[in-house]
Parts: structure tokens; sequence; C-alpha cells
């Protein structure tokens, strides 16, 4: 991952691009094997998880010795969660929205498209 996360370091957002991909609970070693291009310390990931648990992104459960983690949210709920708070935030939610699908390229609007048609209207519903 390039990009640090709101409120994320920069590891922190690698451990949980990690997380992420894994699709289920992960141990702090597995974490450290997986970190692309980095070789950090296990200790210094053992720490950024339980960072990463005191802030509430992760949840533990033990396994014998070992402690596992996994997030509390998935990736598509926390992007959705970051483009509500962006609506919520631009003064004008129509007019972002609009630039937003304008930026969109065809296909993306095509899926909206979609989606929107399975909507029903507040006077519908």
């Amino acid at each position: 991952m390039d990009e640090s996360l709101p409120g994320l370091g920069p590891l922190e957002s690698a451990v949980l691009d990690v997380m992420w991909g894994a699709g289920e609970p992960v141990s702090v070693r597995s974490v450290v094997d997986s970190l692309p291009g980095r070789t950090p310390a296990y200790t210094t990931i053992s720490t950024v998880l339980e960072n990463l648990r005191r802030k509430e992104w992760v949840e533990r459960h033990r396994v014998g010795r070992l402690w596992f983690y996994r997030p509390v949210r998935d990736r598509p709920t926390y992007a959705a969660q970051r483009m509500s708070g962006v609506l919520a935030e631009s003064g004008d939610p129509r007019a972002t929205l609009l630039r937003f699908v304008d930026d969109m390229p065809p296909d993306q609007v095509e899926v909206l498209r979609d989606l929107l048609s399975d909507v029903p209207r507040e006077e519908e519903a």
C-alpha cells in the first residue's frame, strides 16, 4: 500500500492491507512474513497489531499460545464509510456526487446505474 489510511501510520496501513488480503485471522508471524519489501521485527509488528486493536481497527483471539488478529471491518465497508464521511464534510453532497460520477470510468458508471436501479425511491418504499 502506497498511502497511509487516515488516522494510521504507514506501517499500520501496510499491516491492515496484509490482513485484508489474507481474508482470515492472522498471526503476528504471518503478518511479518507477508509484508512486501519489509523485514520488520516480530516485536514491532506485535506492537503495531496491539495499537490497531487499541484503536479498534482489529480484534484478536487466542489459539493455544498465539494471538490471531482480524480486521473489524472489511476493505469495502471501510471505503464506504470514508466516502460517506467525505460527502458529509463536502458542504454540498449533490455537487460532490456529480463531480465524482463525472470522473468515473464508463464501466463504473454502468455498475452504479445497475446498483441504483435496484434501490426503490423513498415514495415507493
